[in-house]
């Protein structure tokens, strides 16, 4: 997830400096407004965009997960406080922001619908007249007028004519979109200059609509400077007023650059290297895959764990202990976890003779659990590394069912956090059915392997 957001917001971010630095100031208004709702819809989508690459894949790491080992701990403490899981913290922290931004889109459009006017009917244009004293603006197919503009009954049909414009081309929707995006991301800060580079382009072909139909420039300039300061308080709307008159004024004037034509062939190479870079990868094939060598003397023989359970007097609590043994027959399997999935379906594994209790399960069983990790490991984090790397995972399963104190050691720092990133992500989903010993919940101590083979 935190990979979609990034490659969103980078894309995003990247193409709209890219329209202020190339297109802004350049006439081609129509091409601006594509640029700004494609460009917009691209950066959302690339993330999700699945990409065959020519290329080989050399020497991709193989993630192996070994048995888990349980250590149980009594607890000492009736009711432990509940550790704060900050990944819920923020969920829920984004579903507040969300719903906020959602409440007040929806206000908006109430406030729009609950307008009382006098409708009319003017060259087949729908238009409400208002008492407010609302500077002219208009939404989806609606012109608001207030009755103030009327002279004699009669608009001015240079105001009309630049509210049609936005009626006819639909600029209400751009908004809505941009909105809409906003619900859903509003930490994407490249929103708010989507939203005004497009509501500025709007007044660009709304000023040029008007003016091709021959009015005077400056007459027109001065109506404008006279609707400066009249209120107008709707974020979803286009209103005649709209304060950026300084850049409208520079825009009725200015012609396009000699550059034009090729500041918008510069995107494309901008798009190619988004879409190399930030779209979901597919391998078009496999050169290597990375398995343990069986033959080679590491892993000709492995560590069996086995059980043993000892009391231990000054400390009043039981520890199982695990003793390790050579096997032959135990040979490190080099297969994906899928070749796994019929073993210890139930629990991590089996309990120990003298434990009379019920070890905890994780939801599906273990192998569920082997699947998460597998899943959501990020191998293409390793740069250069070869041979065997190791790591163990520790964690505890409170008597709730969480998981707690997760760390990771080993002697590859990068292999540690990863793995730990990973685990406690699940923790943050899943809750497991808390070990019990003579009816109550007790404590235990989990451990889980992990090794990643490189190519050499």
């Amino acid at each position: 997830m935190e990979t979609l957001i990034f490659k969103i917001l980078i894309s995003s971010g990247l193409l709209i400096v890219f329209y202020h630095l190339f297109l802004e100031k350049e006439r081609t208004f129509k091409f601006n407004r594509i640029f700004l709702l494609s460009t917009l819809i691209f950066a959302y989508i690339i993330p999700f965009i699945p990409f065959n690459s020519p290329f080989k894949t050399i020497g991709k790491p193989n993630l192996l997960i070994g048995d888990a080992v349980l250590e149980f701990q009594p607890s000492t403490v009736n009711n432990p406080a509940t550790e704060v899981n900050w990944i819920q913290f923020l969920l829920i922290g984004y579903l507040v922001i969300s719903l906020f931004f959602l409440m007040k889109f929806i206000y908006s459009i109430f406030r729009l619908l609950l307008l009382k006017g006098e409708k009319r009917n003017y060259k087949n244009q729908k238009m409400l007249i208002i008492n407010q004293n609302y500077a002219p603006f208009s939404f989806l197919e609606t012109i608001y007028l207030s009755r103030k503009y009327l002279v004699d009954q009669q608009i001015d049909e240079r105001i009309f004519l630049h509210e049609k414009c936005h009626v006819i081309e639909k600029h209400s929707i751009d908004i809505l979109f941009v909105e809409f995006l906003k619900i859903c991301s509003w930490f994407n800060p490249a929103l708010f200059f989507y939203k005004k580079a497009m509501m500025t382009n709007h007044e660009f072909l709304a000023d040029q609509y008007v003016l091709q139909n021959n009015y005077d420039l400056q007459n027109y300039q001065h109506l404008i400077l006279k609707e400066i300061t009249v209120s107008q308080n709707y974020n979803l709307t286009q209103q005649f007023n709209f304060n950026n008159t300084k850049k409208r004024f520079i825009m009725m004037t200015s012609k396009n650059s000699k550059f034009t034509g090729i500041k918008k062939f510069a995107l494309l190479p901008i798009l190619a290297i988004l879409f190399v870079f930030f779209t979901e990868k597919i391998d078009a094939q496999t050169e290597t895959s990375a398995k343990p060598d069986l033959t080679s003397p590491e892993n000709e023989k492995q560590d069996v764990i086995s059980f043993e359970k000892k009391k231990v007097t000054k400390s009043e609590k039981e520890i199982i202990r695990f003793s390790k043994r050579t096997s032959d027959e135990s040979a490190f399997k080099n297969d994906t976890i899928k070749k796994k999935q019929s073993q210890d379906a139930a629990a991590p594994v089996s309990a120990p003779s003298k434990f009379k209790g019920i070890l905890p399960q994780f939801p599906n069983g273990i192998n569920a659990f082997r699947t998460l990790i597998q899943s959501n490991f990020d191998t293409s984090i390793f740069k250069g590394e070869i041979g065997i790397q190791k790591t163990t995972i520790y964690t505890n399963i409170d008597e709730n069912g969480k998981m707690t104190d997760i760390v990771a050691e080993g002697p590859n720092e990068l292999f540690n956090r990863e793995a730990e990133r990973v685990v406690k992500l699940i923790s943050a989903e899943h809750i497991w059915t808390p070990a019990t010993e003579d009816g109550k919940a007790v404590k235990y101590r989990f451990k889980l392997p992990l090794t990643m083979q490189f190519a050499k």
